[in-house]
């Protein structure tokens, strides 16, 4: 009986010694990954202050527009292009009808081709600013879908050449400023020196221009000096320079080949250069 008891008493102390504790190990925290932030509307042009339609803008209703559109910008502009083409491709016959050099712009429909409903549409604007800068705005927005009527008539469209071919971009199709009369022309000969001395030479323009330059020179040779010189960027627009000899400087002398030399830019920010050349007559 002594023995049974000491073998279950051992039984007990190996046992208990080989029997491994259970440890509770912790709890891991799983880290839920951040939230994908979810697309951002379109954010408008910032020389957009406020217009008809919104950059992005759904459920535009076309009727309430009355065949307009129109936008007020953070800057004036000296003049504008525009087209409105639905978003595959297909130009409206719109067009601008205000004056240029302010900062509002009017589109209005030119030839029964209003706005559709349920139509993705696209404005593209190029306006140019007072630094001869070309500004490029682009507007897309979406008219909203027609209320269903009992029996509604198939729609006809009409297929529509693309003003502009897929891919390229609109310009300024306007012609630069031109010389409309001067007191000497190209190529001309036996002008008169002393009436130029006296007179000056004096150049008129189609259009007003913004800046210019004008020099006169021998053929190939030294500037006269004649004012005014360099650049000049008068305050108020202007068609008509002028070219007068400057104290201390050389006269025109006959029989002699002289050059001018004019560059000019106009309100269209074209820029122009024209060379010419003349022959004093003979001296008397």
């Amino acid at each position: 009986m002594k023995n049974l008891s000491l073998f279950l008493f051992a039984i007990l102390i190996f046992g208990c010694g080989t029997e491994k504790p259970v440890v509770e190990e912790p709890e891991t925290l799983v880290e839920e990954p951040p939230p994908v932030p979810m697309e951002q509307e379109p954010i408008g042009h910032p020389l957009v202050a406020r217009g008809s339609v919104k950059h992005g803008e759904i459920n535009v209703d076309p009727e309430s527009l009355d065949n307009m559109l129109h936008f007020e910008f953070t800057e004036p502009f000296l003049r504008y292009q525009v087209l409105l083409r639905e978003k595959d491709g297909y130009p409206l016959a719109w067009d601008v009808f205000d004056d240029t050099g302010t900062n509002l712009l009017f589109i209005r429909e030119m030839r029964d081709d209003p706005l559709r409903h349920d139509t993705e549409y696209v404005l593209e604007i190029i306006a140019l600013n007072y630094d001869c800068e070309v500004i490029e705005i682009d507007i897309q927005f979406r008219t909203k879908p027609r209320r269903p009527v009992v029996e509604e008539t198939p729609t006809v469209i009409q297929e529509r050449i693309p003003a502009v071919p897929s891919g390229q971009h609109f310009r300024f199709d306007i012609a630069p400023a031109v010389i409309a009369a001067g007191t000497v022309l190209e190529g001309q000969a036996d002008v008169d020196p002393e009436q130029i001395n006296a007179n000056g030479i004096h150049f008129e323009f189609d259009v007003p221009l913004r800046k210019y330059k004008i020099d006169l020179r021998l053929h190939n040779g030294a500037s006269l000096g004649w004012l005014p010189r360099g650049l000049v960027e008068p305050e108020n627009p202007v068609q008509h320079i002028k070219i007068m000899p400057a104290e201390g400087f050389p006269l025109l002398e006959f029989d002699t080949t002289y050059q001018i030399n004019i560059f000019f830019q106009d309100f269209a920010c074209l820029d122009s250069d024209h060379k010419i050349l003349f022959h004093t007559k003979p001296k008397p």
